[in-house]
């Protein structure tokens, strides 16, 4: 049994035929399209994806962001007009 996380589905077939109708019909939720029935890939639309990557860079960021602050005591004070 696959698991689809996506309330909407359309298959391949119907994928190809007309991807940008998939996309319209769909409006601005994601969506999955099926190969004999199970999901091969999800489609979402462009400021999804950007809030997605920026919460991914967040997280592999966030354990470097920690470590760092914590030798905020041996950092050296610059001057921006002295670089």
């Amino acid at each position: 049994m696959e698991t689809i996380l996506a309330t909407k589905t359309t298959s391949i077939s119907e994928f190809k035929a007309n991807p940008a109708a998939a996309v319209k019909k769909a409006g601005k939720e994601p969506f999955a399209v099926l190969t004999n029935n199970k999901p091969s890939f999800y489609v979402i639309e462009p400021e999804l994806f950007e809030a997605l990557s920026e919460l991914y860079f967040e997280m592999q960021a966030t354990p470097l962001i920690k470590k760092r602050l914590t030798r905020l005591n041996k950092a050296v004070s610059v001057d921006i007009d002295d670089l």
